[in-house]
């Protein structure tokens, strides 16, 4: 080959040899994967309500605590008292039955079987049955210079309305006040006590042939004495189912 074309030749091949040897190599960045739950909070048991939270004394009746990160095997304990037959719904909920109890306002704990404990503070009340069969003999209490039912009071009157509409007898309502005001004055307020008892059982479908009202103001107190606390048990309406 003459040198001229020779050159020439060379001169094409130059520029693909060029190329080969600058091309980019390929990117070689390896995949990272960054776990989606690297910061994720841990749960923990917790006890956030209890229904219904109120209750009658003395009377057991099935209640729902709800919270979080229930286990089976978990332990309900209402103030000192150990509630009866838990039973796990699910990791948010628990059945239990609460046991015939006194009167008083009571934590609700709940401890799981690794050990770890939650409490609801002052979660459940339990008020107002006085001893007896159940419906045969209650009793709501009134705020001062009241005679509009309490929470307490309705819920009270609300668990055993079933028991006194399916009842036979008849339903006495009594009106009582402590003994501060005019003697005229407690009547009347002992009788607006047991008329706003009395519409509240008519209400819950309690015949309203069968429920009568009296008042004795001040006359029949529950306990003697000139103190808040003993003021406070005589504010109330007493509630008798007679054969």
């Amino acid at each position: 080959m003459s040198r001229p074309r020779l050159m020439v030749s060379l001169a094409l091949l130059f520029p693909l040899l060029l190329g080969s040897r600058c091309k980019e190599k390929p990117d070689e960045t390896p995949d990272i994967t960054v776990p989606s739950d690297l910061n994720a909070p841990e749960v923990q048991l917790q006890v956030i309500s209890i229904e219904p939270a109120q209750g009658a004394a003395h009377t057991p009746f099935q209640a729902y605590v709800y919270g979080a990160e229930f286990q089976v095997g978990a332990r309900v304990r209402l103030g000192n008292v150990p509630a009866q037959k838990v039973a796990l719904v699910n990791e948010n909920t628990l059945h239990i039955t609460v046991p015939a109890m006194e009167m008083g306002i009571f934590d609700v704990n709940v401890h799981n079987a690794d050990g770890e404990k939650a409490v609801l503070r002052r979660g459940l009340s339990i008020s107002g049955l006085e001893v007896g069969r159940a419906c045969r003999q209650l009793t709501v209490y009134f705020d001062f210079d009241r005679s509009d039912l309490q929470a307490a009071s309705s819920s009270l009157l609300a668990q055993n309305s079933d028991c006194l509409r399916e009842s036979r007898g008849t339903v006495r309502v009594e009106g009582h006040s402590d003994e501060r005001g005019t003697t005229e004055y407690n009547l009347a307020l002992g009788e607006r006590r047991a008329h706003s008892v009395q519409r509240y059982l008519v209400s819950q479908g309690v015949s309203p042939g069968r429920v009568s009202t009296i008042s004795y103001g001040e006359e029949r107190p529950a306990t003697r004495g000139q103190s808040e606390s003993a003021w406070q048990q005589n504010r109330r309406a007493e509630i008798l189912l007679q054969d």
